[in-house]
């Protein structure tokens, strides 16, 4: 799948953001805004993808465009990947791990558990979007005999329309239930929900209906999607308002996390 792993994002936060307000609502009812930035939990859902890209320059995946389903048309995504590591659950888990504890490590409000735990929640929740629309080639572990896939990308069509709906209700869940004080990059510019969600439908629309520009996967298909992953996660984050919350922490901060 596509823009349906940036939702991912969007349902973590407000899954952190249940528990806790159940928390908070039986003992002082207090309001509570999600401490992760929204461009991050994107991030999550969609670093598998990310992490791929990385390693097909290293050589340690491939990234292969398969020329009978490129020249058929028969669906969409015409490649046929090596890529035991980034595409398998263990591997999905291991990157939200990473992620996390880079997060952990330059948030500007320590992070917490929990905070650990969405994270790798969202990249971890990347196989089960993998599962239905891939063409058999997603694993548990990177050297499995068995491999997942439902082949969904061989129905361009029903492709388009599963992403958005998942993409447009997980925006739906973000926008109707989270608190206010995760919106401020919303409240500030309106317009912002629109270019989101026009960006969103033209990416889906490319990745559906569109070919595959050259045959050069590695050097300009990977860096295309990489561009696409980080852009959309920096869009995203524009709602949230919150990216001033990565960087070094500051002392004060530190004496709290202490």
């Amino acid at each position: 799948m596509w823009i349906a792993h940036f939702a991912s994002g969007e349902y973590r936060e407000r899954l952190l953001l249940t528990d806790l307000t159940i928390c908070y609502t039986g003992l002082i009812a207090k309001p509570f805004a999600p401490r992760v930035p929204l461009a991050i939990l994107a991030l999550a859902g969609a670093l598998p993808d990310a992490v791929f890209f990385l390693l097909q320059f290293l050589g340690i995946e491939t990234f292969n465009l398969d020329a009978y389903i490129a020249e058929s048309k028969r669906g969409c995504f015409p490649y046929s990947n090596d890529y035991p590591y980034s595409h398998s659950l263990a591997g999905m888990a291991a990157s939200g791990v990473v992620l996390a504890v880079l997060y952990k490590l330059y948030a500007r409000v320590p992070a917490t558990p929990k905070d650990m735990l969405a994270i790798i929640a969202a990249s971890a929740s990347h196989f089960l979007l993998e599962w239905p629309s891939h063409r058999k080639d997603t694993k548990i572990t990177p050297h499995d005999d068995t491999a997942f896939g439902a082949g969904l990308f061989d129905y361009p069509v029903a492709t388009f329309v599963v992403e958005n709906v998942i993409f447009f209700f997980g925006l739906w869940v973000y926008l109707t239930i989270s608190p206010q004080g995760s919106k401020a990059g919303l409240q500030a510019n309106p317009n912002l929900l629109k270019i989101v969600g026009a960006v969103m439908v033209v990416q889906q629309t490319i990745f559906c209906f569109g070919s595959a520009p050259t045959h050069e996967t590695r050097w300009v298909h990977a860096p295309i999607f990489l561009t696409e992953i980080l852009g959309s996660c920096w869009l995203l984050g524009l709602l949230d308002g919150q990216g001033h919350s990565v960087g070094v922490q500051t002392p004060d901060a530190l004496k709290k996390a202490k």
